[in-house]
């Protein structure tokens, strides 16, 4: 028993000290926010075959918004926010559309990310959301095709597939703070192992586990950040008003402060801020707590929708911006 008392302070400070957790935030620099949204509508004549996605469009749009927003209210000049959206609506298919640059497919996703990686510097936030289909049992992204005619190929080697190591290798050479946003099914699989955490995603057993969290290695505040919308297993739309989001994007949306009616941010810190700071971990605590479907099954909700959002693991959180 005497023991359990002496842990109980050791304990206590830990618990106070959180915040050493956090590096300074820097409110220097350029913010990058690439959005992208795909709705699947538009499909060559008689090739249906992707389930449309009406609710990703608004939420790249209004996570862009909102984010820009923040970063304003967090200090930066509105010259210093560039915004690139990527988007696929309606149900046009000619090559006119797919040549037009804001169009999502992979090859204006690569191009957008080397030009970011090409002029981005130490002090810069680049954030990255994505509003898809993610292909079921292995997460790969589908980015929007290309294809005039005839069926859409989502094989392993299609131009429209964006697996984890091809993302990861063209987000890693930007240089600064990098965010990674995933709403789309099976999006776990992105979330890559840090230098203090493994991630379940990949197979790792507990002895991986247990054998990463004892190690000799140091924390590292990350450089890196993915942050998805669930684990092992789908994601899912819901109606807002007049138009869809998805059950994720709603609650990121909420935990940003973001007005559906006035599309604005709330005055002060948003929601998710803690100690005046907006962190990955505070956001990852708010979208748990107020998302539309239960993180996990219970005796009351079995049966229900259950989406489990996931970030990238370790001690070290990431600081977005300070009020």
């Amino acid at each position: 028993m005497r023991r359990v008392f002496l842990l109980l302070p050791i304990l206590i400070l830990l618990m106070a000290s959180c915040e050493l957790y956090y590096e300074e935030p820097v409110q220097t620099g350029t913010v990058h926010i690439v959005s992208i949204g795909i709705t699947y509508e538009n499909e060559p004549d008689g090739h249906d075959y992707l389930g449309d996605l009406p609710g990703t469009v608004f939420d790249a749009r209004e996570l862009s918004d909102a984010l820009s927003q923040q970063a304003m209210r967090a200090g930066w000049d509105s010259t210093d926010i560039e915004v690139t959206l990527l988007l696929q609506e309606g149900t046009d298919h000619t090559q006119k559309t797919f040549d037009d640059l804001g169009y999502a497919s992979r090859n204006h996703l690569e191009n957008t990310l080397a030009t970011i990686a090409g002029v981005a510097t130490a002090d810069d936030l680049t954030i990255i959301t994505y509003s898809g289909h993610g292909i079921e049992g292995t997460g790969e992204l589908l980015m929007a095709h290309t294809q005039t005619s005839g069926p859409v190929d989502i094989s392993e080697d299609s131009p429209i597939v964006v697996t984890p190591e091809w993302l990861h290798a063209r987000i890693s050479p930007i240089k600064g703070k990098k965010l990674l946003i995933l709403d789309s099914c099976y999006s776990g699989v992105f979330v890559p192992e840090s230098p203090s955490s493994s991630s379940w995603v990949y197979d790792n057993g507990i002895d991986d586990w247990y054998g990463k969290y004892f190690s000799d290695e140091e924390y590292q505040i990350p450089s890196f950040v993915v942050f998805t919308a669930s684990a092992d297993s789908d994601s899912y739309e819901i109606q807002f008003g007049d138009h869809n989001h998805g059950v994720f994007t709603s609650a990121l949306l909420a935990a940003l402060g973001w007005n559906h009616t006035t599309k604005k941010i709330a005055n002060g810190a948003p929601p998710a801020a803690q100690n005046e700071l907006l962190s990955i971990d505070s956001l990852y605590k708010y979208i748990k707590k107020h998302q539309a479907f239960p993180v996990r099954w219970s005796l009351f909700t079995i049966g229900e929708n259950v989406q489990h959002p996931m970030i990238t693991g370790g001690a070290m959180d990431m600081v977005l911006f300070s009020y």
